[in-house]
């Protein structure tokens, strides 16, 4: 008898799709899974890098005389209690948050990036994430000591700053913010 073939030695051509289509379908599910992974990672870096600007915007600020801030225009007034809660922080907060990198003025930085493990200001062309730093001033005022929700001079005793620092997430396509109030009182 003459050799017999067999007729199964090796995989058909519809098998051999069947299983590159499989193997297509793992690997791109693994391609989607990946740039989930690094959108998220993005997005932690990017919170992080939003608090710590906030940080290091806050003591660049605490540590600036008062009179830096003279010749620039005040939206709000009202007082402050010794926990530091504000009569004009809601309002402060909610309105439209002035110096936010289209009219920007000394002292404030507007614009913050990382340009490699950097934090830098106002320079950042070029960069794929910018957080925008806003500002509004507030008059702080001597409270009444009948009533500490009312003023009792006309006189600002300090000066507070509701600061915003926001960027847009990779992850969720939403803007997010970080903001902070800070007092500077007048040491006359």
């Amino acid at each position: 008898m003459l050799s017999k073939r067999k007729r199964n030695s090796g995989f058909s051509l519809s098998e051999l799709i069947v299983a590159l289509l499989f193997l297509l379908f793992i690997v791109s599910g693994l391609a989607v899974g990946m740039r989930d992974y690094l959108k998220r990672q993005k997005s932690l870096e990017l919170h992080t890098l939003g608090r710590q600007i906030l940080e290091v915007e806050k003591g660049y600020l605490i540590n600036l005389p008062i009179d830096s801030f003279a010749s620039l225009r005040r939206d709000h007034r009202g007082v402050c209690d010794l926990n530091g809660t504000c009569s004009f922080e809601v309002d402060c907060f909610t309105s439209p948050m002035s110096y936010d990198g289209t009219n920007c003025h000394p002292p404030f930085r507007c614009v913050a990036c990382l340009k490699g493990k950097q934090i830098v200001y106002d320079d950042c062309a070029g960069t794929p994430y910018t957080f925008n730093l806003s500002y509004t001033l507030a008059e702080v005022n001597l409270p009444s000591p009948e009533d500490p929700t009312q003023i009792l001079s006309q006189t600002p005793i300090g000066l507070g700053i509701c600061m915003k620092v926001e960027f847009k997430d990779p992850a969720t396509n939403r803007a997010h913010s970080y903001q902070a109030l800070i007092l500077k009182m007048d040491g006359r």
